[in-house]
């Protein structure tokens, strides 16, 4: 999700702003500055499952907690949270090899 990010970005294209991180305090400030709602999704999961809207920053740090613990106990290796600004609009989805 972040790589794709990534690769949007590098390409001289507008991507959502995010930040990654293993530890709420990696990606503490992102949230801190960025307008509320806030998505917090797990990178170690498959299309929306675990994606959550927060609404409140003690909200985005609960989530985030719970994903990162619960990728933890499923063994993940590349266990992490992305915190990304909210797109307000219509999505369009892309599936690509």
């Amino acid at each position: 999700k972040s790589v794709q990010q990534r690769a949007v970005k590098a390409a001289g294209l507008r991507a959502v702003r995010e930040a990654l991180g293993t530890t709420w305090g990696e990606v503490e400030a992102f949230v801190n500055k960025e307008p509320l709602p806030i998505v917090v999704k797990p990178v170690e999961s498959a299309g929306s499952d675990g994606v959550k809207l927060c609404k409140t920053k003690e909200e985005a740090k609960a989530h985030f907690q719970l994903l990162m613990e619960s990728q933890r106990k499923c063994g993940a290796q590349g266990a992490a949270v992305l915190c990304q600004e909210f797109l307000k609009g219509k999505e369009y989805v892309v599936d690509h090899v």
